[in-house]
């Protein structure tokens, strides 16, 4: 652990335990939130019969599991948001990486608008996506391109939000000498450039878009994972 003119404290110790707390909901929305609705959709689409879910009924399953996973994002950006923030007095560093967090939390917030006129459009975007997953954004910005130019600003948001959470953990990973962040934020740094490729999606029809859809959900589970375990190596040894 690098030293600090101020001294390890209470506002140390509740920033480490809302990061962890943080990594914890964040689990949990990027497996409601990412990790089903795709598994869904892969499932309908290279193995037809194992979800009962299908067309219109699918679209709107997909939808919902989404907008709880958003505002358990959020939850989880605030959180991020929090611990930065009790750390900023440590490195100033953190301070940006908290205001991205807000950002991101903001645009978690409004992700929720377009998410719920896909599950009003259900019917047009599943015979849009015909067997293809991938399109799903695109589809959306056919069926309601308003949504679609909501949906833009609030993906980047979010995308913004993430890329405080990779700057505080790196950051954390330079103050505690700990490996295990460093690797955490190199896992969310890639779950994010998964992520351009969809939201450039809704603004270009793109393709190729299957192996990043099947990577995701696995970053989504190991990133966080090993946040939680920096976090605990962090504040044993304190």
């Amino acid at each position: 652990m690098t030293s600090d003119p101020v001294g390890s404290g209470v506002d140390e110790t509740r920033g480490l335990r809302r990061i962890a707390a943080g990594s914890m909901v964040g689990l949990a929305a990027g497996i409601v939130g990412l990790a089903l609705p795709i598994g869904l959709f892969l499932l309908a689409t290279y193995s037809p019969g194992t979800v009962l879910l299908s067309g219109p009924t699918l679209i709107e399953a997909a939808a919902l599991l989404a907008l709880a996973g958003t505002l358990l994002f959020a939850l989880s950006l605030s959180l991020y948001r929090i611990g930065f923030w009790a750390l900023q007095s440590y490195d100033r560093g953190f301070w940006s990486a908290s205001v991205l967090c807000l950002l991101g939390t903001i645009g978690a917030v409004l992700i929720a608008v377009p998410i719920a006129l896909a599950f009003l459009s259900s019917d047009a975007i599943s015979n849009c996506i015909k067997g293809a997953p991938t399109h799903a954004l695109t589809c959306l910005g056919s069926a309601a391109p308003l949504a679609a130019s909501w949906a833009i600003v609030a993906f980047w948001l979010v995308w913004f939000g993430g890329l405080g959470v990779v700057v505080g953990i790196i950051l954390a990973g330079r103050r505690y000498s700990q490996g295990w962040f460093y690797g955490s934020a190199t896992l969310y740094a890639l779950l994010l450039l998964g992520f351009v490729g969809p939201i450039l999606g809704l603004l270009f029809p793109i393709g190729a878009l299957t192996y990043p859809l099947i990577l995701t959900p696995i970053l989504i589970l190991i990133a966080p994972a090993a946040t939680i375990h920096g976090c605990r190596i962090a504040l044993k040894d304190r």
